[in-house]
């Protein structure tokens, strides 16, 4: 695959997942649902319309700044969409009542485009065709925007400002110790997407440019 053919296969994902997503967030607007910012995948799937429109805007930017801010845009957007596409795989629908969950989390054009279309999109251009971030303190870029969401979503349910939009961030029907955990588990699961993606990326960087 020459350089120019990965360029063109990045730029045509991007382009799709800025529009898959962008459909998304549009219907769920259209549906006049106030807590749209309150859920982790929407925030998801925004800085990932975000992220793909600076790769798309900047992808040819001499600018090594404004590069790396662009990487960790898209880095940011993978490393949510994953964490979005595996708690809904594979611990809502398994664990929940399969078809009703399906049903709710697939079954429109907002809940497919964000939980399946967007995610798988978006991944498999960052890992396998994009230039994407170098350093392992990269990986503080979705553990930090998970951990100020996480916060932000209890501070609120707590204070009975907002409805806690997954079962975990409900303050009131858990004890504190299964809260702690659940929030430790998330924080360990996006630290461990964070890497793999990372390296994933790093690996199959490394593997085209000893072909191209």
């Amino acid at each position: 695959m020459t350089n120019n053919t990965v360029k063109k296969t990045a730029l045509i994902l991007n382009a799709a997942a800025f529009v898959c997503g962008t459909i998304g967030i549009i219907v769920r607007v259209a549906r006049n649902i106030p807590d749209f910012f309150l859920y982790y995948t929407q925030l998801s799937n925004v800085a990932a319309v975000i992220g793909s429109a600076l790769f798309i805007a900047f992808r040819n930017t001499g600018n090594a700044r404004l590069r790396t801010f662009v990487r960790g845009a898209r880095y940011l957007s993978a490393c949510g969409l994953t964490m979005t596409f595996l708690v809904v795989m594979c611990i809502f629908i398994p664990f929940g009542d399969t078809p009703a969950m399906i049903s709710r989390l697939l079954g429109h054009v907002n809940g497919f485009m964000h939980h399946l279309v967007c995610p798988v999109i978006s991944v498999i251009s960052y890992v396998w065709f994009e230039e994407g971030v170098k350093t392992r303190k990269a990986i503080l870029i979705p553990f930090i925007a998970t951990a100020i969401y996480a916060f932000t979503v209890y501070a609120l349910n707590f204070l009975r400002l907002a409805p806690a939009p997954y079962p975990f961030f409900e303050v009131y029907d858990h004890p504190v110790p299964e809260l702690i955990a659940w929030f430790f588990g998330l924080m360990l699961l996006v630290a461990a997407i964070g890497t793999v993606i990372r390296l994933a990326n790093l690996k199959l960087s490394k593997a085209k440019e000893k072909t191209i």
